[in-house]
């Protein structure tokens, strides 16, 4: 029997099952609920580096691995959208691509954090802080590649003509909304305090929590989306 929807459902729930691993093994053994503040002195920098050096390298070790899981849930993604595309693939394929970008704009920063972590107590303090600063840069900056994803998923949503669309309007609007919000990253290199900050209210504390949440909103309604499809192609 032909399944067009095998493993689909498996690749839907890498994007909890990322959520969840990065809470834990970036965010909390990482040291980055918050990340260090920009308007630390050098050496203030390197003593917390130095203090955490384990902990950071244990992080980052077991995140790398769970970074690949955001590709593998933009897959899924793209199965769902194909259906709404039917005869015009652009925007899945932007939005695979984008997928593709974002995990690769992970997966760096999280090596050059792990590479802080490997010997700092040899390292010169203010060394350390660029390479911080340029990891997190890298990883802010490159914003615009998840924008390009996010856009093209809620496009395509809300061009879905079904009478009940697979995915709600307001999930699409929602995820659209996140991905082009990322653009008040733009300040971050220009502030080393306050909201813009890389660990400030809004560039850190508000933009990561609508992200997350988008991811989680967007994972439940795509796996109600594949179990519908799933449903429709059983009954012919």
């Amino acid at each position: 029997m032909n399944q067009p929807y095998r493993y689909i459902r498996a690749c839907a729930w890498g994007g909890p099952v990322l959520l969840l691993a990065t809470i834990v093994f970036w965010g909390i053994l990482g040291q980055n609920i918050p990340p260090y503040s920009p308007s630390l002195s050098a050496q203030d920098f390197a003593d917390q580096i130095i203090a955490h050096a384990a902990q950071i390298r244990i992080g980052m070790i077991f995140e790398l691995p769970f970074v690949t899981l955001y590709f593998v849930w933009g897959v899924a993604i793209s199965m769902v959208m194909r259906q709404v595309e039917r005869d015009n693939d652009v925007l899945s394929t932007i939005q695979l691509w984008g997928a593709g970008f974002t995990t690769i704009v992970f997966a760096v920063p999280c090596a050059m954090w792990l590479a802080i972590a490997y010997r700092p107590e040899v390292m010169d303090p203010r060394t350390l802080q660029i390479l911080y600063d340029f990891a997190w840069f890298f990883f802010d900056m490159a914003y615009m590649l998840t924008t390009m994803q996010t856009v093209a998923i809620g496009i395509c949503f809300l061009s879905d003509k079904r009478a009940v669309p697979l995915v709600p309007a307001w999930v699409a609007w929602l995820t659209m909304w996140v991905g082009i919000s990322f653009v008040f990253e733009t300040m971050m290199p220009l502030v080393f305090s306050g909201p813009f900050s890389r660990s400030g209210l809004l560039n850190y504390w508000i933009e990561f929590s609508l992200f997350f949440l988008m991811m989680l909103v967007l994972s439940i309604y795509i796996l109600k989306a594949i179990g519908r499809l799933e449903r429709e192609h059983a009954a012919g």
